[in-house]
């Protein structure tokens, strides 16, 4: 007999749909969905993972990790799905416009974790400030110096560098202000007079931030204009007392610059929660794990028990807006593309009869 809920395929990497179903308990709409619970590896294409599920079709997918390609557009539409739901801040790896001319809606979830990078921020900020982990290092290894390696500043003598001013560097500011850090922020669309009302000063230029910061913190996007942002050239302009935070997207790095700048003492050291290819490093990316001055931790920013609830409750929150609620999702990404699409007659097969008729399967 068919069923008139709405069939939602949840791709993450457990397949668990403990949380998830008590967030539509929660919500009193748990009998209008049945959820679909889908464990999935990183490297393996959302059209790859499940085929059989994909097959028998769905209203909407949500996805914790893997990327869906301009390729693999016309399998999430030919699946039914009128939503692709993105568990992210950032969705470089998700094909946005390929699913717009599919007619599928594309989501994510801003801010999410918001607090938590902030922090990583900070603490890998401080790490390599106070030298923490090459201490533990050290002691590791079998020695007792306080005074090892390069010395030792407070935060309130030292300049925070902030690229690009989105919801995580706006969290860094009163962190770092309440160490007594200056902050100085380079943001091209951002005024002064904005970012002086945010307590921080305007770097005119890339450059003229790096050459005022003694700590360079990246917060921006993996776009085009972004990529391989920091190179040879920038690090230079950093300066041999200087350390780089990456809390964004590894792409933004030229990995092999950084190392080289850390063993050159081009820079002093770095922190990175994110790497161009992660789980399965590059040699150079082992490298620059390897280094004495530098901390890399697992693209674990994001982590804690409250955002890992926010992040699927916003996700599935799309889901509940779109597919229930008969609405357009708060945070979908592709929507002019998508009516677009319709208008053009693209996908009006499988449009139905409006955002909120639901498909009886």
């Amino acid at each position: 007999m068919a069923s008139n809920k709405h069939r939602v395929l949840l791709y993450t990497l457990s397949g668990d749909t403990t949380l998830a179903d008590s967030i539509l308990d929660g919500w009193g709409v748990r009998d209008q969905i049945e959820l679909v619970g889908i464990p999935h590896d990183v490297f393996v294409p959302i059209t790859e993972g499940a085929p059989d599920e994909l097959e028998r079709g769905c209203d909407a997918i949500v996805n914790e990790i893997a990327g869906i390609s301009e390729a693999g557009a016309p399998a999430v539409a030919a699946s039914g799905a009128r939503l692709f739901a993105s568990l992210s801040i950032g969705v470089n790896h998700i094909a946005t416009d390929a699913l717009a001319r599919e007619g599928v809606l594309a989501t994510n979830c801003p801010g999410y974790c918001t607090e938590d990078v902030a922090l990583h921020t900070v603490a890998l900020m401080l790490d390599l400030m106070r030298k923490v982990t090459s201490s533990n290092r050290e002691v590791v290894e079998g020695r007792w110096d306080p005074y090892f390696g390069y010395p030792v500043h407070r935060p309130s003598t030292q300049t925070l560098g902030l690229v690009y001013f989105g919801r995580i560097a706006r969290a860094v500011v009163p962190i770092a202000r309440a160490l007594g850090m200056r902050v100085v922020v380079w943001a091209p669309t951002k005024s002064a007079e904005e970012l002086a009302s945010a307590g921080v000063e305007k770097a005119d230029t890339l450059d003229d931030l790096l050459t005022r910061a003694d700590v360079v913190s990246l917060h921006c996007p993996l776009i085009p204009e972004t990529e391989r942002l920091i190179g040879a050239r920038e690090l230079a302009l950093m300066g041999p007392d200087s350390f780089l935070i990456n809390t964004a997207r590894g792409g933004c790095v030229d990995e092999e610059a950084l190392l080289g700048a850390l063993e050159t003492d081009t820079i002093r050291g770095c922190g990175l929660d994110c790497l161009t290819r992660e789980r399965d490093l590059s040699p150079t990316a082992l490298a620059i794990a390897r280094h004495p001055n530098a901390v890399v931790t697992p693209h674990t920013a994001f982590a804690s028990e409250e955002s890992a609830e926010e992040l699927m409750r916003m996700g599935l929150q799309s889901v509940r807006e779109l597919l229930i609620e008969g609405r357009l999702p708060t945070y979908a990404l592709n929507a002019d593309g998508v009516a677009a699409a319709m208008a053009g007659g693209v996908a009006a097969s499988r449009a139905g009869a409006g955002a909120g008729e639901k498909s009886v399967r």
